[in-house]
């Protein structure tokens, strides 16, 4: 019978542990064999770590199985095709749905040819037809206008109308003497030039920034005047408001 010879390890157990015939060796021969499963398992799991990480770093293609890694290295593994069914979103999340912030207003135009229930302003430019205009606004309120006035008109035309407001008399920061407003004088509003106007006139001068603008915006250009088209800053109620307000102190 051919007896199988021990290995050089087995002789190195046997020569430090003993031939395993007593408890005590047997105990350190299964502590050494447990060590043994402990490192395998270790290298077992830092190369699949490694793979696995290489394999993230190159490029995988998940439908034909190549992978490559900066030209170097290519081989391939088994391909996973995409398949099966198209996903379906049966619930979206809430913040994917329409909402309408504080202050917004609906972002859904009106249909084409559609007329607002509260009426639409009439764009007039032309002279002769805002003579004829006539002030929609049933009820004037003389503080509400006062409060527009004051915040829109004042600096350039006085509280008093007379077109003396803060802007022609602020000095400059040049030190010369000089003021920082150096275009044309605001018009007087109590003067005989603006009291003769209708009010229409008047409500056509306020909406698109004086005759300059008047002119420029029936021409489809942008005014090159100091004063401000207020068609794109005050609604139309506020401007027939202003028409009311100067009437008034003018005693008209």
């Amino acid at each position: 019978m051919w007896q199988r010879m021990p290995s050089r390890k087995q002789e190195l157990m046997v020569i430090l542990f003993g031939d395993g015939s007593s408890s005590t060796d047997r105990r350190i021969r299964m502590k050494i064999n447990g060590l043994e499963m402990n490192i395998k398992r270790s290298i077992m799991l830092i190369a699949v770590a490694v793979f696995s990480v290489m394999l993230m770093a190159g490029c995988y293609n998940p439908k034909t199985g190549e992978v490559h890694f900066g030209g170097a290295i290519n081989f391939e593994l088994p391909a996973f095709p995409d398949s099966g069914p198209h996903a379906v979103q049966v619930f979206s999340e809430m913040h994917y749905s329409p909402a309408y912030r504080s202050q917004e207003v609906p972002r859904l135009l009106p249909p084409d040819g559609s007329v607002p229930v509260t009426g639409s302003e009439v764009v007039v430019f032309d002279v002769d037809q805002l003579k004829s205009l006539v002030s929609p606004i049933t009820e004037y309120d003389s503080n509400k206008a006062q409060k527009v006035y004051k915040v829109n008109c004042q600096v350039c035309h006085g509280a008093n109308l007379l077109g003396e407001g803060p802007i022609t008399s602020l000095p400059s920061n040049r030190g010369d003497g000089t003021l920082v407003y150096e275009g044309a004088a605001p018009v007087n509003l109590l003067s005989e030039r603006v009291t003769s106007l209708t009010d229409g006139e008047i409500f056509g001068y306020i909406s698109w920034g004086g005759r300059p603008g008047l002119a420029a915006a029936a021409r489809g250009k942008s005014s090159s005047a100091i004063m401000p088209q207020f068609s794109k800053l005050l609604t139309e109620e506020e401007r027939w408001q202003l028409v009311s307000y100067l009437r008034e102190l003018a005693g008209q």
